[in-house]
């Protein structure tokens, strides 16, 4: 269904964002980002007080094919996600931004790795060094940075500050 959207989808140009945090593990396409590692590295990159070594070093990198493991550390990375977004930035993610990732371990689903992906851009642009991933973005190529743009817009109007 895509409704006159020209150029990438959202999950590619996320893709093609989280390479500029120069991450250990590979990033190159959705079947490499499955196992959750890379998105916990740029997390740690993002905001390492936060995603801290102990953090991260309870995301498993020897996952293989084990969608267990998978399973465990995409919850992990969700869960920092938004406790991120809840404590740190005071905001509370729409239910709609909040991605099935039973489908992305089992399907690698583009279009769910794609939320999960946008949380973490949203991550980016409201942490401290804002300024930083911000001028990251303006360095990528003009129809990934629309996408990119468009999905920080969509953060933005969808999650409202978190009630108590």
């Amino acid at each position: 269904g895509s409704s006159g959207s020209s150029g990438l989808p959202l999950c590619d140009s996320l893709i093609i964002w989280l390479q500029t945090f120069k991450t250990a593990s590979p990033c190159q396409d959705v079947k490499q980002l499955t196992n959750g590692v890379t998105m916990a590295q740029v997390l740690h990159q993002i905001d390492v007080a936060w995603f801290s070594e102990s953090w991260l070093s309870r995301i498993k990198d020897d996952v293989g094919d084990n969608w267990r493991i998978k399973a465990s550390n995409l919850k992990k990375v969700l869960h920092g996600i938004t406790s991120y977004y809840h404590e740190f930035l005071g905001q509370q993610i729409s239910e709609e931004l909040i991605p099935d990732l039973n489908q992305i371990t089992e399907c690698a689903d583009p279009v769910e790795l794609g939320r999960l992906l946008q949380l973490i851009l949203g991550c980016a642009v409201n942490c401290e060094k804002k300024q930083e991933h911000i001028k990251n973005i303006m360095t990528l190529e003009e129809s990934v940075q629309h996408v990119v743009m468009t999905a920080i817009q969509e953060l933005m109007s969808k999650s409202g500050p978190s009630s108590g």
